[in-house]
């Protein structure tokens, strides 16, 4: 994931709470970007498909954005594949 030394010391001062939620939005900012290359869909083209603006595609897919289950569900919907999987029991 994060390779850049500094970039690792600064995280590892954060509290265990913050680090995990920095690391889930980094994984699905991640996988949003792998099913986009999978699919040889641009940014472009899935905020065209959401009605979105290409800048907030762009900005999902810095790891910074903090999603709602409503913007997964639709962004889940717009690339035919799930972002999250989550078990039931």
């Amino acid at each position: 994931m994060i390779t850049n030394p500094l970039f690792r010391d600064c995280l590892a001062q954060v509290s265990d709470e913050t680090r995990a939620e920095f690391e889930l939005s980094f994984k699905i900012a991640e996988r949003i970007d792998a099913l986009l290359k999978s699919k040889g869909m641009t940014q472009k083209e899935l905020a065209a498909k959401m009605g979105k603006r290409e800048s907030e595609i762009s900005k999902w897919l810095t790891g910074r954005h903090n999603f709602t289950t409503k913007t997964l569900a639709s962004i889940s919907l717009a690339l035919g594949e799930p972002i999250i999987n989550v078990v039931s029991e």
